[in-house]
């Protein structure tokens, strides 16, 4: 009978664990809805500043500034980090920040060169974080948030000389944040090479002490 019991008990246990691996699913891309919704805000605060509608547009920048926080915030505070959410956090990023900066050049205030200058940072920061985990960038790290620094100073505040000092830190910041990673990627190549060669200088030493 205690038998019995047992199994009775553990059968209507077993429908409970499928809610709580739901549940468990949907909070894992919780982050990235969060991030998804900067993307949502960009027609809108375009609409915004095309028609010079200044606080729903100063509004609209602030909540996209703060789903940015939201969405690392959740993945810190409920263990929800993955890398899956890092990098859709940051092509989310580059949709926000480049859609806000063809708005800017489309209006004329900034050169359409400052487009391809995002676009270069953006593929290579994908292309050196697929070959390397580990990346020592201090400038390009903070690159993203420069951005919307400049996309914020931009909804404040207007002059062409005004534009043109952010166009050269834009075109400054790029070219650091460039130099800065590749030089560090060639360094831990360089260090990988020169580490495999002395484990094969090893070998080959051993083996002919071996022999003799």
């Amino acid at each position: 009978m205690r038998k019995e019991r047992v199994q009775l008990k553990l059968l209507h246990k077993k429908p409970n664990k499928s809610p709580k691996t739901v549940t468990g699913f949907s909070l894992q891309y919780l982050p990235s809805l969060v991030s998804v919704l900067r993307v949502i805000i960009l027609p809108f605060l375009a609409y915004s500043f095309f028609y010079n509608y200044t606080i729903a547009a100063y509004a609209l920048f602030l909540l996209a500034i703060g789903t940015d926080f939201l969405d690392g915030y959740i993945a810190r505070r409920m263990v929800l980090a993955t890398k899956f959410g890092a990098y859709f956090d940051a092509t989310v990023d580059f949709i926000f920040t480049i859609g806000m900066f063809r708005i800017f050049v489309t209006a004329g205030l900034y050169p359409y060169f400052v487009l391809p200058l995002i676009l270069i940072v953006f593929v290579q920061f994908l292309i050196t974080s697929f070959c390397s985990n580990k990346i020592y960038d201090p400038i390009g790290k903070y690159y993203g948030s420069l951005l919307y620094g400049a996309i914020g100073l931009t909804l404040l505040f207007s002059g062409q000389s005004f534009y043109g000092i952010i166009t050269f830190g834009i075109v400054a910041v790029t070219a650091a944040s460039l130099c800065s990673r590749l030089a560090y990627f060639s360094h831990s190549r360089a260090r990988i090479h020169h580490t495999s060669f002395t484990i094969s200088e090893e070998a080959q030493s051993t083996k002919g002490g071996d022999l003799r």
